[in-house]
């Protein structure tokens, strides 16, 4: 499975002495080798290298997981836990591939459609002008006020 993760594109690399806090929103691939501790959201690929520690409630394309996540996580794809990874948090995706030694603590919702629809809602909305922030928010969209709670 790890040779998968390695033949992905990350253009954003956060490298292992790397901290951020706050929101990151990714057009393309990301990999984490740092630590974030907030939302992160891309339609693209993220990898959590070993080092990488994600505390953060993750809504993407694909997730790989060498290190440690902690928080919800949903995926419209596939999500692919390698044996050093571990995953602390309710998870949705589509496709759930997980290695033995791997580690998840939370509730499980894989399947065909699961977590493609709330995917897909939060990029158009990032998309379009204005702001979005996770959690209980008011997102300011093309002149539009929505208040919204993204779990």
């Amino acid at each position: 499975m790890a040779d998968q993760a390695q033949g992905l594109d990350f253009s954003t690399v956060i490298g292992g002495d790397v901290r951020i806090k706050g929101e990151v929103t990714v057009e393309k691939g990301l990999r984490i080798d740092g630590v974030v501790e907030g939302a992160v959201v891309t339609r693209g690929k993220i990898l959590v290298g070993k080092s990488g520690h994600l505390k953060a409630e993750v809504k993407a394309g694909f997730l790989v997981v060498e290190g440690k996540v902690t928080g919800n996580v949903v995926v419209s794809d596939r999500v692919q836990i390698e044996p050093s990874g571990q995953v602390y948090g309710d998870l949705t995706a589509g496709k759930l591939a997980v290695a033995e030694g791997a580690t998840i603590v939370g509730k499980l919702n894989v399947g065909a459609n699961a977590g493609k629809a709330e995917v897909e809602e939060v990029l158009l909305e990032c998309a379009e002008p204005g702001t979005l922030r996770m959690g209980s928010s008011t997102a300011q969209l093309g002149g539009i006020e929505k208040d919204r709670t993204l779990a």
